[in-house]
C-alpha cells in the first residue's frame, strides 16, 4: 500500500510517498517539495522531488497551494505511483477537532468551519484536500491536526485574561501549533540526550521559512508555546507580525480598515517582508544585511531579539532546560542565527561551539554545544510527514 502525505506550510507544500510493508514497517519511496508558493522572495517558485537517490525539479507557476497540489499529483503521475490513502497536515482544529479524523462529507463541512482560525494555513490544506478529492476519487483521506499536541497546556498557559464568558463563548484561548513537528522532535531529542521522555526538559524552536514558534516541554507534554489562538502570535515570521500590542490592530480599524484588511496586513504583509521591504526569506535577509542593507539588518535584529525573549522566558519557566532544540528549515540551516542567539550567553551556562555550529550538517541530529555547556544545543531535522503517516496507519 502506498500512502501519500501532504504537508502544506504557509509558503510551501511538502509531500512524501510511503510504501507500507506487509510486516507493518514502511519505507519512503519519494519525497518532494513545492517551494515559494504564493509568496514574495528573490527566488523562483519550483517543485523538486527525490526518488532512488536522484533529484528532479522544475520551475512552475505556484500562485496558490491548489496549483502546488496539482503539480504534486502531476509528479506522482509521471513517476507512475498509485496511491491508496492520503494524510494531510491541518494546522488548526479549534474546539471541533482534537484528534486525527477521516475526511468525509460531514468532516469536510466541519473543516470549512475552522478555516478562519488559521487564515494562512487552513485554507491551503483545505485546497489540497479538494484537489486530492477531485483527482483521486475514492481514495480515503485523513486530517491530522497540529493543535492536538498542545491539548495538554495547563490553564495558566492556555487562558487569556479576558472575561470568562466571552472567552468560552468564542473559544478564545491559546491552542498552539507546529504540534506534529514538536511531537517528532521531542522524541528524538530525548533519545539523543539518553533521557526518559517524561523527564526531559526542552525548549524547542521550530523556525520555518513561513511560520516559526517556540515550545517549552516538560513532564512529557507541552507546557507553553509562543503561538496562541492563531498562528499569528509569538515570533517574528516571514510575513506574520508575531506579538504586537492589541491596540495596534484596533487603531488600524479606527483609521478605517476592516477586520479582514487588518488580518491581511498582519498575516501577509508584516514580519520580515514588512520590516525589510526586500524578502520574506531569512537567509536572503541576512545576506542583504551583510552587504549593507539597513532595513534588512533591522529586520534580522528584530527577528533574533524576539527569539531571545522566548528562550529567556522558557528557561525561567522550566527552571533551566536540558537542551535548546533547533528544527525546521531555518533552525537547522542558519548557523548565523544560532550563533546570534546562543553565542553570547555563557553566563547562563549555555556554551555554543562556534566551529561545530558553523559546520553542522542539516540532515541529521547534531549537538553544537561545548562539552562544558550545562544546556545542550541540538539540531534535529523534523519529519512531520512521518507523524502524519503513523496517525493514518493507526486509523486504517
Amino acid at each position: 500500500m502506498n500512502v501519500l502525505v501532504v504537508n502544506c506550510g504557509s509558503s510551501s507544500l511538502s509531500f512524501k510517498v510511503y510504501q507500507v510493508l506487509p510486516g507493518g514497517g514502511f519505507t519512503t519511496i519519494l519525497t518532494g517539495k513545492a517551494r515559494n508558493v504564493a509568496t514574495r522572495t528573490q527566488a523562483q517558485p519550483l517543485i523538486e522531488w527525490f526518488r532512488d537517490g536522484g533529484k528532479c525539479q522544475r520551475v512552475c507557476q505556484l500562485s496558490s497551494h491548489r496549483m502546488a497540489a496539482l503539480e504534486m499529483l502531476s509528479v506522482l503521475a509521471e513517476e507512475k505511483f498509485s496511491i491508496e490513502a492520503v494524510g494531510h497536515r491541518f494546522v488548526h482544529g479549534g474546539e471541533v477537532f482534537k484528534a486525527t479524523t477521516r475526511i468525509d462529507d460531514v468532516s469536510l463541512a466541519a473543516l470549512r468551519s475552522v478555516l478562519p482560525l488559521a487564515p494562512i494555513h487552513n485554507p491551503n490544506s483545505y485546497s489540497a484536500i479538494e484537489v486530492c478529492h477531485e483527482q483521486l476519487p475514492g481514495v480515503p483521506q485523513f486530517a491530522v491536526f497540529d493543535t492536538a499536541f498542545h491539548a495538554s497546556l495547563p490553564a495558566e498557559a492556555r487562558e487569556y485574561a479576558l472575561p470568562r464568558d466571552l472567552a468560552h463563548k468564542y473559544g478564545l484561548r491559546k491552542y498552539g501549533f507546529h504540534g506534529l513537528s514538536y511531537q517528532y522532535v521531542s522524541q528524538r531529542a530525548a533519545k539523543a540526550l539518553k533521557m526518559p521522555y517524561d523527564e526531559v526538559k526542552l525548549i524547542m524552536c521550530h523556525l520555518g521559512t513561513g511560520g516559526s514558534s517556540v515550545c517549552a516541554f516538560a513532564n512529557g507534554r507541552s507546557v507553553d508555546t509562543s503561538m496562541g489562538f492563531s498562528p499569528l502570535a509569538g515570533l517574528v515570521m516571514s510575513t506574520r507580525s508575531g506579538d504586537i500590542d492589541a491596540e495596534v490592530a484596533l487603531e488600524l480599524v479606527r483609521q478605517g480598515m476592516s477586520a479582514d484588511e487588518v488580518s491581511h496586513v498582519l498575516n501577509y504583509q508584516s514580519g520580515l517582508i514588512g520590516l525589510s521591504g526586500y524578502s520574506s526569506n531569512l537567509a536572503e535577509i541576512i545576506a542583504a544585511a551583510e552587504t549593507g542593507n539597513e532595513a534588512c539588518r533591522v529586520a534580522y535584529e528584530v527577528y533574533a531579539v524576539r527569539l531571545k525573549h522566548y528562550l529567556g522566558a522558557y528557561t525561567w519557566l522550566l527552571n533551566s532546560a536540558h537542551a535548546i532544540v533547533f528544527t525546521d528549515d531555518i533552525g537547522v540551516t542558519s548557523w548565523q542565527l544560532r550563533e546570534k542567539v546562543c553565542g553570547d550567553v555563557t553566563a547562563l551556562g549555555i556554551q555554543l561551539d562556534r566551529k561545530a555550529n558553523r559546520e553542522a550538517p542539516s540532515d541529521r541530529i547534531t549537538m553544537v554545544n561545548t562539552p562544558g555547556s550545562s544546556t545542550k544545543i541540538i539540531l534535529v531535522p523534523t519529519d512531520e510527514e512521518q507523524v502524519i503517516l503513523e496517525e493514518v496507519l493507526r486509523l486504517i
